[in-house]
């Protein structure tokens, strides 16, 4: 187990990760910032859409780093140790968006827990479709919904699901169904250590 966690160097990018995560959710909160949009002009689009990446990106990162001939001949399920920590991690951040919201009295900021479950979903489908240039999709879709998310008057498409309010159902489900595809591609589609 712990030539698993060192392998993987969880415990050094993970805490560093999760400290940002945290720091960004208390920075950014409900701030906005004035984008482009390919479909409504200018949107505002507020900035805890960006929180997930940097965890996400360390999460990525970790999954990345393994010992191919160790994991190749490995007794124990490799596979299932490394979604053990995607859902510690996720679940983790979930918690971290929720107090954070409650004491910060701001729906923005509990949405961001929802938004990293999506995107870590994301971030793992991407994985183990294109190897390590599929850890930009998760980037590449906060940029589609920021160029060509929004209709006019900045009301999301629901498609995007990040920019939707706390109470969505869709976006709830969305972002859950993402983060379980994901899992089940992890565990059985992923590709193995050559």
């Amino acid at each position: 187990m712990m030539w698993w966690v060192k392998a993987r160097r969880a415990h050094t990018v993970l805490p560093s990760a999760l400290g940002l995560f945290a720091l960004l959710l208390v920075v950014f909160q409900g701030d906005s910032v004035a984008l482009p949009s390919l479909t409504a002009g200018a949107t505002q689009v507020v900035l805890a859409l960006f929180i997930p990446v940097p965890l996400v990106s360390g999460l990525a990162m970790c999954l990345d780093m393994r010992l191919h001939a160790d994991e190749s001949t490995a007794v124990r399920p490799v596979k299932y140790m490394d979604s053990g920590l995607v859902v510690a991690v996720s679940v983790f951040a979930a918690a971290m968006s929720a107090l954070a919201g409650v004491a910060l009295e701001d729906a923005v900021t509990e949405a961001v827990g929802r938004n990293t479950l999506f995107l870590t979903g994301l971030m793992l489908i991407g994985r183990a479709l294109f190897g390590r240039p599929g850890v930009l999709l998760p980037t590449a879709w906060i940029l589609a919904v920021c160029l060509c998310g929004f209709r006019p008057g900045n009301d999301a498409y629901p498609w995007t699901i990040l920019p939707e309010p706390l109470g969505a159902p869709h976006a709830a489900a969305g972002a859950m169904l993402m983060f379980g595809a994901g899992l089940i591609v992890q565990i059985r589609y992923a590709r193995n250590p050559s």
